[in-house]
């Protein structure tokens, strides 16, 4: 199906959307009409609302306020009363910059009407997206397509945005699946996985069930690439040292083709390179390799040894029939908490630390 969204998927396209859907009061359709006002009860009820309402009119609208709330909805009531939607309208990306306490303390302004703060997310769900005000509720991809299923119209538009919503849940569901999968996988299954941040962020968060630790996100000249911290360390005021695992792609060594990996790495804010500094990475380096020799069944790349602030500490390639995804994440949990015990028991690292997971 050729479907605008494919080709528009931006948070302003589905802020536009939001406010198609509730801008039938004036259609002289009477079921697309009845569709918003189906989508207010549906998204009321959801958001913890228990009574039935009785709609005299909807108002849509976008970036209207200075704390740029995407879509607030004003509801108006029969009985003379309101209430308002307030909607942040998340894809791929999750808060940030305290924006949602912000859109609550620019609505404090407003009447003592009935407010319901919703968090609209049809992306991958991260960690941070479950770490809401208690204000907020969140409405994620499933739950828009269960609410859909129940007050869906026949409209070119709205069937465009629903298949545009299942592509997106096949996709996530594809990933989950070659993911599980205990072989060595295609180029292009690798692909799927790998030049998708939700792909990434699913291995990873595999990975986290075996450690204790923390994961971030973020692109590189539009790729992206996905970190596990499993050590950080503030050495003085304004420095910061890092050791964490890298998902991300490089061309390997060996077959000197470009292939995506898992990498340890070392990191820390400062360019300087002090002797305790080569100390400490050279001795997690020595670490690194005596470790491999307790894994056979792994195959370990070549590392690069260049970089200044950023170094790696070793690698491995999911290229060949060793490093499946299921065998690495297993391997790799266990490889990790022997890492931090050494690290621990030689004594590498600075004198203040804060460890991610505990290697007691």
């Amino acid at each position: 199906m050729n479907n605008i969204f494919d080709f528009a998927p931006k948070e302003l396209v589905q802020d536009a959307f939001l406010c198609w859907c509730f801008n039938f009061d004036e259609s002289n359709n009477i079921l697309e009409k009845e569709f918003s006002y189906k989508l207010v009860q549906e998204i009321y009820n959801y958001c913890g609302g228990s009574k039935k309402l009785s709609i005299r009119k909807i108002i849509p609208l976008t970036q209207q306020r200075a704390s740029k709330i995407d879509v607030l909805v004003e509801i108006l009531l029969t009985d003379n009363k309101k209430i308002y939607f307030i909607f942040e309208n998340k894809l791929e990306t999750s808060h940030h910059s305290n924006q949602l306490i912000r859109h609550i303390e620019a609505m404090k302004n407003e009447d003592e009407s009935e407010k319901k703060y919703i968090y609209f997310k049809i992306g991958n769900l991260y960690d941070k997206d479950k770490k809401l005000p208690k204000e907020y509720t969140l409405i994620d991809r499933k739950a828009i397509l269960n609410i859909f299923d129940r007050i869906r119209i026949k409209n070119e538009i709205f069937d465009s945005y629903y298949n545009f919503l299942l592509k997106i849940e096949e996709k996530e569901n594809l990933e989950m699946r070659l993911i599980d999968e205990n072989r060595q996988l295609t180029k292009d299954e690798l692909e799927v996985i790998f030049w998708s941040q939700s792909g990434q962020y699913k291995i990873l968060k595999k990975l986290q069930n075996e450690i204790e630790s923390k994961i971030t996100t973020g692109t590189s000249f539009g790729r992206p690439w996905t970190n596990i911290s499993i050590l950080s360390i503030e050495n003085i005021p304004d420095q910061w040292f890092s050791v964490f695992w890298r998902v991300d792609w490089r061309i390997n060594k060996n077959t000197k083709i470009y292939t995506p990996y898992i990498c340890l790495r070392y990191y820390k804010t400062t360019l300087d390179k002090t002797e305790e500094d080569k100390i400490f990475f050279e001795s997690m380096r020595k670490i690194f390799n005596e470790l491999i020799l307790k894994y056979p069944n792994l195959e370990f790349g070549q590392v690069h040894n260049v970089g200044n602030k950023e170094r790696e500490i070793g690698i491995l390639f999911f290229d060949n029939e060793k490093n499946t995804i299921p065998k690495v994440i297993s391997e790799i949990g266990k490889f990790t908490k022997e890492f931090l015990q050494r690290v621990k028991e030689e004594k590498m690292y600075y004198s203040s630390v804060k460890y991610y997971m505990s290697v007691d």
